[in-house]
């Protein structure tokens, strides 16, 4: 079972040619240079010509060496209960199919996470992601999860799992895919991305927690904090900020904007081989 790309043509180019122009020149041009101690990413999920320059920033700083991408981010077309883990063979997209590295999902399936394929079927969060990691790493597998759930509790077990079921692998790459706030003036959106930003650069996954309560958006808190649970899992002691940007940046208007964020957690290294 493959799935079939559903916002192509819409959050980015549809020909195959165009795409991978569009994304290669967001990763070489961005002026980031790989870090080989990066353990996980946070990377927007919006149309390419609103978040694409900050998403190319995210997988440039990226190590060279990766072998599977986990993908965490939040649906937004259809509830899903927990989480749900993609049960197929790869992710298609105009540049060919991503394929899915199986034994991450069989253990994940196995520890009692479900397939609700209705949740998948239309969601552009993962979807968008696909092609960067596709220009980035040729063959790369991946696993996509989405995450419904967005309690402490929950990302901390799932962190837990993610973490367990990635024992055999090779260098593995964890990505919460999420934007920042929606639809505020550009300095509201500035002061509310911000909270979120230093929460997240703390390393703390319950400042993001009190971030959000104070005011702080991120449509991706769930799959954000549950990247920041597995780094601490790995190892990892820093977590910073690659890129910071709106809408308004596109669009030109600075009245109502959306918030991308690219970020990094690292020094654990992905799992051992």
């Amino acid at each position: 079972m493959v799935r079939r790309p559903a916002v192509a043509g819409m959050f980015y180019p549809a020909r195959r040619d165009d795409l991978e122009r569009v994304v290669r020149t967001f990763i070489e041009g961005s002026g980031m240079s790989p870090d080989d101690s990066v353990t996980g990413l946070v990377s927007p999920h919006a149309g390419y010509v609103y978040s694409g320059a900050v998403a190319g920033a995210a997988y440039a700083s990226a190590p060279d060496d990766v072998e599977t991408v986990v993908v965490l981010a939040p649906p937004h077309r259809f509830p899903v209960r927990g989480a749900s883990v993609f049960d197929g063979d790869g992710y298609a997209t105009p540049l060919g199919e991503a394929p899915v590295n199986r034994s991450i999902t069989e253990a994940l399936l196995k520890a009692g996470y479900s397939f609700q394929p209705e949740a998948h079927m239309s969601e552009h969060s993962a979807e968008v992601q696909v092609p960067f990691i596709q220009v980035r790493w040729s063959g790369v597998r991946i696993a996509v999860i989405l995450q419904g759930d967005s309690s402490p509790e929950f990302s901390r077990e799932l962190a837990g799992a993610v973490a367990g079921s990635c024992e055999h692998t090779g260098r593995l790459l964890v990505v919460a895919s999420s934007d920042l706030s929606h639809y505020h003036s550009l300095r509201v959106a500035r002061e509310k991305d911000r909270m979120m930003i230093e929460a997240f650069k703390s390393g703390d996954p319950s400042r993001m927690e009190d971030a959000a309560a104070a005011g702080g958006e991120a449509c991706g808190k769930g799959p954000i904090i549950t990247l920041m649970h597995y780094a601490h899992m790995k190892g990892c002691s820093r977590f910073g900020e690659i890129r910071w940007t709106t809408s308004a940046d596109a669009s030109g208007d600075s009245s109502s904007v959306v918030g991308y964020f690219a970020g990094y957690c690292g020094d654990g290294g992905g799992c051992p081989s």
